[in-house]
């Protein structure tokens, strides 16, 4: 007898750190989709960055920002244990890849935005040039990755992280792109780099990827 999978996820707290601020900002009931936006005839649907957007608002939801998704990833992780549908999710973010709601510029400018979080940006920041694993840039790069992923520390996320691959990250940059987090063979990539990976995806017209959404549970509340 087959079970039907929720179609979302109740987060009931999540703790997103602000950099800038240097504190966190505590989010209740966040509501996240199980699957990426699919067809009727089952089939995932791709989007452009327009279109996601569009999509999306017509059902009361949005793209979550990398801020969000990063901390969304840690919490599914401890819920996945007795959540069919906590663990379908963290199954696909560990092998494929979602669009987020998060920007960056070559200038070090960050925007997160998504209905949950709000519009969070960071100005001058210095973006790492090279790629390389994140336990490896972290350190000096402190707060580029904090204001980007929404974390104090990445002891949590390496934490869950080295449960599924080798390396906790691979930072990939490649310009002012929208922000995409996930794990796998990305097409862009020359080589398979094992771990859950993170890099700048082009903002081209013709640019399609799967998307899934986020919002405010019933009884959704911020402080």
């Amino acid at each position: 007898m087959s079970t039907t999978i929720k179609k979302s996820v109740n987060i009931p707290e999540l703790k997103i750190y602000n950099a800038r601020l240097r504190e966190e900002i505590i989010l209740k009931n966040v509501e996240v989709d199980t699957d990426y936006a699919r067809d009727k005839e089952n089939r995932v649907m791709y989007f452009n960055i327009e279109e996601a957007g569009a999509y999306l608002g017509e059902r009361g939801k949005t793209l979550p920002s990398m801020a969000l998704l990063v901390n969304l990833y840690i919490a599914l992780d401890g819920l996945a244990r007795q959540d069919e549908a906590a663990a379908q999710i963290m199954q696909q973010l560990n092998n494929n890849w979602d669009r987020t709601g998060t920007t960056i510029s070559p200038e070090g400018r960050i925007v997160h935005r998504d209905m949950v979080l709000g519009e969070i940006a960071y100005e001058g920041l210095s973006v790492p040039e090279k790629g390389d694993g994140l336990d490896k840039l972290y350190q000096e790069n402190e707060l580029f990755f904090q204001a980007l992923m929404g974390i104090r520390d990445i002891d949590r996320l390496v934490a869950v992280t080295n449960k599924y691959d080798k390396i906790p990250f691979y930072w990939y940059p490649r310009g002012e792109r929208t922000v995409m987090f996930g794990g796998g063979d990305f097409y862009y990539m020359h080589q398979y780099i094992p771990g859950l990976l993170m890099l700048f995806c082009d903002d081209e017209a013709q640019s399609r990827r799967v998307i899934r959404g986020v919002g405010n549970g019933k009884r959704a509340e911020r402080r």
